[in-house]
C-alpha cells in the first residue's frame, strides 16, 4: 500500500492515529512547496533549505516545456548583396538537417506530453484526496462527529462515576474536617487559656512596675513640692520682714514727722505764751487763711513717703546739681530726696510750720517770699528750680514775674520744672477747691506759654498721677452678635470721656535754659 493512502474499517477508529497520519502528509507536502488548489511557484531556479528540486517549479516547467520542437527558427543576413546567397544556401542546409533531427524531437515531444498528462492527473487526484482529508470536509466532519459522541459518551460515564466517587469523598471529608476543627477548638481553646493566664500574670507584674515607678515618681514629686515649699516659705518669709522692716521705718519717719511736727507746735507756743499771746493768735501766724497747712497736707495731698515716691521722676533733671532752690518746699520731701541723691538742695516757704519741720529734720529751709528771695541772688547762679504745687496758689502777676526771675537766675542749660494740678481732668478739677487757699487752676498750654515767653526752650508738659484703672469707665469686649465696628466706636468714645472725666490728675511743665 502506498504511504500517502490509508484504509478505514469499520471497527474501533483510532482518531489520533488518524490525525497523526494527516497532519504528516500535509507536512511533507509543505515542505515540497505544494499547497491546496495547485498553485504553483513562480519560474526560476527554487530549492529548498535542504537542496531538494521544487516540486511546485518543476510541475510548471514540464507543462511549459514537454513541446521540445523549433518551428519558430527564422534563418537571415545582414549582408545585401551575398546575403541572398547565405539565406538560400542556410535554408538548404536546415532543410536536410531537419529530415534527419525532427523526427527525433517529434517521439520526444510526444512522450513529454504523455508523461505530463500522466503527472498532473496524479496531482488532480492527490489534490482531491487532500480537500478529502482536509478539517472542513465531509469525510473529517463525520469521522470528527463520531468521534465526538463517543467521546461524550465517554466523558458521561466518567462524570457518573466521578460524581459518585466524590460525592462519598466529600461526606467523609466533611467528616474527618468537623473532627479536625473540634480537635483544633479543644486545642485552641486550651492555648488561648494559656495565653490569658500568662498575660494576666504578665500584666499584673507590668501593672506593678508601673505602680511602683508612679509611686517613686510621686514621692519624688512630693520632695520637689515640700523642697519648693521650703524655699517659698523662707522667701515669704524674707519678703514679709523686708515688707515689715519698710513699714515699721515708714511709721517711724511718719513717727518722727509727728513728733518733730509737735516739738514745732510746742515751741511756737512757748513762744507765744511768752509774748502774752495765746493759742489762737499762735495759729493766726499761719498765713492769711489761718490754716496749718502741715495737718491739711497729710490729709488730703498724702504721706510724705508717696510724696516721694512722686517726686522721684523728676530727679533726671537736676542729677550731679549743686545749687537747686525748692520753691513752696513744703514738709521737705523733695529736699530729702535730693540729699539722698547727693544733690546740694536748699528750699524756701512762707507758713512757720513747714519751715520748721523742715529744719528739724537738718533741711537748709528758709522763711522767705520766694520773689523776695531770688531778688537777692545774683543771675546764673542756680542749676535747678523746682517748683512743686505752688502754681495753683498765684495770682497771675506775680506768677509772671517768678518765671522772669527763675530764668534770670538759672544757669544755661539747666531747668526749671512747675508741677501744678491738671484742669483738663473733670475729676481733678472736681477736687481742686479742697484746698481753699488755691486761688485758680492753670491750663497746661497757659503755663507753657509763659514758660516760652520768659525765655525757655524745649518746653514740654509731662502728666502724671493717673487715675487708678478701677475707677475709670471700662472699655467693652466684643460680645457675640454685636458688630465689632460698634463695639470699636464705642471704646474710642470710652477712651475720649476717660481722657476728659478720668485723666492724670497733675501735670508739669519743663523748660530749659
Amino acid at each position: 500500500m502506498d504511504e500517502n493512502t490509508f484504509e478505514i474499517h469499520d471497527g474501533e477508529i483510532d482518531v489520533e492515529e488518524i490525525m497523526e497520519q494527516i497532519r504528516e502528509n500535509v507536512r511533507r507536502r509543505k515542505e515540497a512547496g505544494i499547497y491546496p488548489g495547485g498553485d504553483a511557484l513562480p519560474a526560476g531556479d527554487v530549492t529548498t533549505a535542504a537542496g531538494a528540486t521544487d516540486l511546485p517549479w518543476d510541475r510548471a516547467r514540464l507543462n511549459t516545456t514537454s513541446d521540445i520542437r523549433n518551428s519558430s527558427y527564422l534563418i537571415s543576413s545582414h549582408r545585401p548583396v551575398t546575403g541572398k546567397f547565405l539565406v538560400k544556401g542556410r535554408e538548404l542546409v536546415h532543410g536536410e538537417v531537419r529530415r534527419y533531427v525532427d523526427p527525433v524531437f517529434w517521439r520526444q515531444s510526444e512522450f513529454n506530453g504523455s508523461a505530463v498528462r500522466v503527472f498532473n492527473d496524479m496531482d488532480a487526484r492527490l489534490a482531491d484526496l487532500e480537500s478529502r482529508l482536509h478539517p472542513d470536509g465531509a469525510f473529517v466532519s463525520t469521522v470528527r462527529d463520531g468521534v465526538t459522541r463517543q467521546v461524550l459518551g465517554f466523558l458521561t460515564r466518567i462524570r457518573a462515576e466521578v460524581r459518585g466517587d466524590v460525592g462519598g469523598q466529600i461526606q467523609q471529608t466533611e467528616v474527618e474536617l468537623r473532627d479536625e476543627i473540634s480537635s483544633v477548638q479543644r486545642q485552641t481553646g486550651a492555648e488561648v487559656r494559656d495565653i490569658i493566664a500568662g498575660m494576666k500574670s504578665d500584666f499584673k507584674a507590668i501593672m506593678q512596675e508601673c505602680l511602683r515607678r508612679e509611686d517613686e515618681e510621686i514621692r519624688s514629686e512630693i520632695s520637689s513640692v515640700t523642697d519648693a515649699v521650703a524655699r517659698t516659705k523662707i522667701e515669704v518669709e524674707s519678703l514679709v520682714e523686708e515688707k515689715v522692716r519698710e513699714r515699721l521705718a515708714g511709721m517711724d519717719a511718719e513717727i518722727r514727722d509727728r513728733a518733730g511736727l509737735a516739738r514745732v507746735l510746742e515751741q511756737r507756743i512757748t513762744r507765744a505764751s511768752r509774748e502774752g499771746a495765746g493759742i489762737a493768735g499762735a495759729s493766726e501766724d499761719a498765713g492769711e487763711t489761718g490754716l496749718n497747712y502741715f495737718v491739711f497736707e497729710e490729709r488730703f495731698r498724702g504721706s510724705r513717703q508717696d510724696i516721694k515716691a512722686r517726686q522721684e521722676a523728676f530727679l533726671p533733671y537736676f542729677e550731679d546739681c549743686r545749687n537747686v532752690l525748692d520753691i513752696g518746699c513744703g514738709r521737705g520731701e523733695f529736699l530729702e530726696l535730693a540729699q539722698e541723691r547727693g544733690v546740694d538742695a536748699r528750699g524756701v516757704d512762707i507758713d512757720d510750720t513747714m519751715v520748721e519741720f523742715c529744719r528739724s529734720k537738718g533741711l537748709a529751709v528758709e522763711k522767705v517770699d520766694a520773689v523776695s528771695y531770688l531778688e537777692t541772688l545774683e543771675d546764673r547762679s542756680l542749676d535747678g528750680i523746682f517748683i512743686d504745687q505752688v502754681v495753683e496758689h498765684l495770682e497771675p502777676a506775680y506768677l509772671v514775674r517768678l518765671l522772669d526771675l527763675c530764668y534770670r537766675k538759672l544757669q544755661y542749660g539747666y531747668y526749671l520744672v512747675a508741677e501744678t494740678v491738671n484742669p483738663l481732668s473733670f475729676v481733678s478739677l472736681a477736687n481742686f477747691y479742697i484746698d481753699i487757699s488755691h486761688v485758680r487752676p492753670v491750663h497746661p498750654e497757659t503755663l507753657k506759654f509763659l514758660f516760652e515767653v520768659a525765655g525757655f526752650r524745649e518746653v514740654e508738659a509731662r502728666f502724671s498721677s493717673p487715675v487708678p484703672e478701677e475707677g475709670r469707665l471700662q472699655r467693652l469686649s466684643p460680645p457675640e452678635g454685636i458688630s465689632t465696628a460698634f463695639v470699636e466706636s464705642y471704646n474710642r468714645n470710652i477712651d475720649l470721656l476717660n481722657g476728659i472725666l478720668y485723666g492724670a490728675q497733675d501735670y508739669a511743665v519743663v523748660g530749659k535754659k
